[in-house]
């Protein structure tokens, strides 16, 4: 990735070189949707080759489910970044590659509870029934890199056309890292259905709790391992805007 990085400055850095002055002073302001969610961008031209583009992506969305069964589900979605990107328009025209940088704050929560003491709740390689009165409940957390690079490329000029708007399409590659798991229990549970074998609740350090605790973990990690393919996000974006000549 770091060679792409390198060639896609050399690009810039060519483009740069090549176009004699700099065109005219211009913005652009549009409103864009992607797979990072909804948002807007300004454009600024630097020359007839580039032009820096800032974008915000926001979006959110809640998942409840609390009459699907003998587990309760709840889950938010939540996606939030912010950064500046690079298109280097190497032809002068509409086609473009893009490079550049997000401040990144997707995350994911989620919520699982069980409601009913004769059924089994598996955690890890084990299964607990719950306590109706102090449910057994799993608490998740998905966050992923602070800082994420991005590289793509599309069809469309924010600064460059004959009229004021511009629409532009894009594809690419958000380089978010690993997924980060968290989970946390909470509740009361027994080793058999309807209050039967060891009971327990969580964080009493007794030696069910304990066993349950490492199942908690066991968890965790193949969560983790279910997840690990998808350390690159796919982006699919459209932008409409209104360009601005000085």
């Amino acid at each position: 990735m770091r060679k792409t990085f390198v060639a896609l400055a050399a690009v810039a850095g060519a483009a740069t070189f090549v176009s004699g002055p700099s065109q005219a002073a211009a913005v652009a302001i549009g409103a864009k949707a992607s797979t990072l969610g909804l948002g807007a961008e300004a454009t600024i031209g630097i020359n007839d080759y580039l032009n820096l583009r800032v974008p915000f992506n926001t979006f959110s969305y809640d998942y409840d489910d609390k009459d699907g069964g003998d587990v309760a589900y709840e889950g938010k979605l939540k996606l939030n970044s912010f950064g500046a990107q690079l298109d280097v328009h190497p032809f002068k025209g509409s086609f473009y590659l893009s490079g550049g940088l997000f401040a990144n704050s997707n995350k994911i929560n989620a919520l699982a509870r069980s409601t009913d003491a004769s059924e089994a709740y598996e955690v890890g390689d084990s299964d607990y029934y719950t306590d109706p009165n102090d449910p057994l409940a799993l608490r998740g957390r998905i966050d992923f890199k602070k800082t994420v690079p991005y590289l793509g490329l599309g069809w469309g000029n924010a600064i460059q056309g004959d009229s004021n708007f511009y629409f532009r399409f894009e594809l690419g590659a958000y380089f978010q890292g690993a997924p980060k798991i968290e989970l946390t229990p909470s509740g009361s549970a027994t080793t058999g259905p309807n209050g039967t074998g060891d009971r327990f609740t969580v964080g009493d350090g007794s030696a069910v709790d304990q066993q349950f605790q490492a199942e908690v973990e066991t968890e965790r990690a193949d969560l983790e391992d279910d997840t690990d393919d998808y350390k690159i996000y796919p982006v699919v974006g459209l932008a409409l805007g209104w360009r601005f000549k000085l």
